[in-house]
């Protein structure tokens, strides 16, 4: 089944949030699964929720004395169950480095976690799967070919996060189709793609048709402008 996987960020107040859940958590469909990424402070607020709940940040090393940081162990107890990995905002604005993303794959695998890695293009670019590329040579070297069964990637253009820009859907499906001959070809493993970049109703229904499903950031906090996205992909 295609995905909707919500990346909410950081935008949410308390009580925006569980304005929210409730509206959430009243969605019937048997269309798509969705997969939220609540503010890591509401987390536990999803536990055994009907949807995949995932945490969009965690520490890459076991617990231990590591003030202020969140170790995927706990979140597994309250049934965090995906890990979002690789963000271009966590890079930009965090400066998390590749070598720390890398280390947070590898643990989230490890740990037998639904793990989302974020990949993408800086600037726009004629042949975007050749920066996409050296991002999965560097990702996958060295990893247990074992836990790759966990494994999915999210193709989001750094360039169309949050700028109304996409991504022309020729290229979308180009890359989505390379990315997934990238892995077979190492790893005789076929993987789900999503598309995340500028995702609205007008554009919804083609991605969701060349891909496995779509990240939605900012659009997916507001209960009335993700039906609406949703509704692009009832038939015509």
């Amino acid at each position: 089944m295609k995905k909707v996987i919500l990346n909410q960020k950081s935008y949410f107040f308390y009580d925006d949030m569980v304005k929210f859940k409730n509206s959430f958590d009243k969605l019937k469909t048997n269309d798509y699964e969705f997969i939220i990424f609540p503010p890591i402070l509401y987390l536990s607020m999803f536990k055994d929720s009907k949807y995949k709940v995932g945490t969009q940040n965690f520490f890459g090393y076991k617990m231990g004395s590591f003030t202020g940081e969140l170790n995927l162990e706990s979140l597994k107890k309250i049934g965090i169950n995906y890990t979002l990995i690789g963000h271009f905002e966590r890079r930009k604005i965090v400066f998390e480095s590749y070598e720390m993303a890398k280390e947070k794959l590898f643990k989230s695998l490890g740990s037998k976690c639904n793990t989302i890695l974020c990949v993408g293009e800086v600037k726009k670019t004629r042949k975007p799967f050749n920066y996409i590329k050296k991002e999965l040579n560097y990702y996958l070297r060295s990893i247990d070919s074992s836990t790759l069964k966990y494994l999915s990637i999210a193709y989001e253009p750094n360039w169309a996060i949050g700028t109304g820009e996409i991504q022309c859907i020729d290229k979308i499906q180009s890359v989505i189709e390379d990315i997934k001959l990238y892995v077979y070809k190492r790893y005789k493993i076929n993987i789900e793609v999503y598309y995340g970049g500028s995702v609205d109703e007008n554009n919804i229904k083609d991605i969701f048709n060349i891909s496995d499903g779509i990240v939605l950031g900012k659009a997916s906090i507001d209960i009335d402008e993700l039906n609406k996205i949703l509704d692009g992909l009832k038939n015509d």
